[in-house]
């Protein structure tokens, strides 16, 4: 899934179970995108990447500023 958040900036998710809507559709801060499925083997993962322009950015950046570890 790959969403344009303005400014040139567009996030890249990945492992998705279920994507929730249309492609094309405008979301609210907050609204879910969708969903992960939980495997027995392994907890689930998501992959995100931010990018300005196209270039690679480190989501980290982000995350820290809103209390998480960076990770």
């Amino acid at each position: 899934m790959i969403l344009g958040i303005g400014g040139g900036y567009h996030l890249v998710l990945a492992g998705l179970d279920r994507v929730e809507g249309p492609a094309g559709r405008t979301v609210a801060a907050g609204e879910p995108l969708g969903a992960m499925a939980a495997e027995a083997a392994s907890p689930p993962e998501l992959y995100l990447e931010v990018r300005k322009d196209g270039a690679p950015q480190d989501p980290g950046r982000w995350l820290k500023a809103r209390g998480g570890d960076g990770r």
